[in-house]
């Protein structure tokens, strides 16, 4: 008899987690907000501007979504690896942050299609130097740098095995390294170093450039079909209207 009372009462707490989860989007439109988790260090998707302000192409995309659905937009900044731990437990609805696709994040949290492909991946390196980085052996005894939890530490693990990785938290930080000398390199998408080099004329990019395949995503908490599919349909109006190329063109042409 307690084992069938257990049995009954694991079932009514699955159907009540179920429910839940299927509920999520009607919580936030019943809230009249959005919470969504970013890394705000990681131009020109996610930053701190002059007047402290997080902003960026993302951050655009994120009011978008919220006024689409009604609701206001709530910004949870914080690292990268913690967005991941947030949106995996359900602490907050969205994470937007430069996110591609990994089979690991797939088994921990629901992933949209690409709404923006962020082109090549590559490498920051002092200005000068870059020639001389034109394949993966040239970084053998090197330190390299990429953000934690990131794809580019994966790259750097994955495609440049002779190097030392060094992790940080902010890519800003990452690329202070490598002005100063404390890494040789710092590994970051197309998009990303642009913005960099835009600001910081004694850098440059490697010749070397990682063998890469993909785009970003918007990343909600595990099982929850209803919130996912309503991204997903914002999501393909974004691509079919071209929405993300106004808010890099606004970003870029506003810098």
């Amino acid at each position: 008899m307690k084992k069938f009372f257990a049995l009954v009462l694991a079932v009514m707490m699955l159907m009540t987690c179920s429910l839940a989860l299927a509920d999520r989007l009607e919580d936030i439109q019943a809230a009249g907000k959005i919470v969504i988790a970013t890394s705000p260090d990681w131009p020109p998707y996610e930053y701190i501007d002059d007047a402290g302000e997080i902003v960026g192409t993302d951050v655009l995309m994120m009011q978008w979504i919220a006024e689409q659905l009604g609701v206001e937009l709530e910004i949870q900044p914080l690292a990268f690896d913690a967005c991941l731990a947030a949106v995996g437990r359900g602490d907050v609805d969205l994470m937007v942050a430069g996110l591609t696709y990994d089979e690991e994040r797939l088994n921990a949290m629901e992933l949209t299609g690409v709404y923006w492909n962020e082109g090549a991946q590559g490498l920051l390196v002092k200005k000068g130097e870059g020639a001389a980085y034109n394949s993966a052996e040239a970084f053998d005894g090197k330190v390299v740098a990429a953000q934690n939890g990131t794809n580019q530490q994966i790259m750097v693990e994955e495609q440049l095995t002779g190097a030392t990785l060094e992790l940080i938290t902010k890519i800003p930080d990452g690329v202070n390294m490598v002005k100063t000398g404390r890494v040789d390199a710092l590994a970051v998408p197309k998009t990303v170093y642009d913005s960099v080099l835009a600001e910081n004329d004694d850098l440059e990019v490697a010749e070397f450039a990682f063998d890469f395949e993909g785009g970003n995503y918007i990343a909600s908490v595990k099982g929850d079909a209803a919130l996912a599919a309503k991204i997903q349909e914002l999501i393909d109006q974004i691509n079919a209207e071209g929405l993300y190329q106004q808010w890099v063109d606004q970003v870029l042409l506003a810098k």
